[in-house]
């Protein structure tokens, strides 16, 4: 591991959703932290999805949509944008929406040889 417990920075998929918001929030409040907030200061950004999963009683829904795309294309593809993208002009949806699509636009797509599955 190349981390240290007190190094990491744990939130839920679902129930961080308030937190990843705040986040956000405190970020681009704060005009100190948008010195070293930015890929010049931060190598790298790693969401790790680990749980043992069941259903829950939500089998039908994860039949029909599949339990990937419901957590990593939604759920953490999310919590990476509003983490990851530049500040938008103004917190309006148009704005916020703008910032994550080129954030989208500027990443290297994964290869099959880049995972580990």
């Amino acid at each position: 591991n190349c981390f240290t417990e007190d190094q990491l920075f744990r939130i839920d998929h679902y129930l961080g959703k308030e937190v990843v918001l705040n986040l956000a929030a405190f970020r681009f409040g704060n005009q100190m932290f948008e010195s070293f907030w930015n890929h010049e200061h931060i190598a790298s950004i790693q969401l790790i999805f680990k749980e043992d999963l069941g259903t829950e009683g939500r089998g039908g829904y994860f039949n029909r949509s599949g339990i990937i795309r419901d957590i990593m294309q939604n759920h953490l593809m999310q919590v990476f944008l509003w983490l990851a993208m530049e500040p938008p002009q103004e917190l309006q949806r148009d704005c916020l929406q703008q910032e994550k699509s080129e954030l989208l636009k500027a990443i290297t797509p994964l290869r099959l040889e880049d995972c580990f599955l």
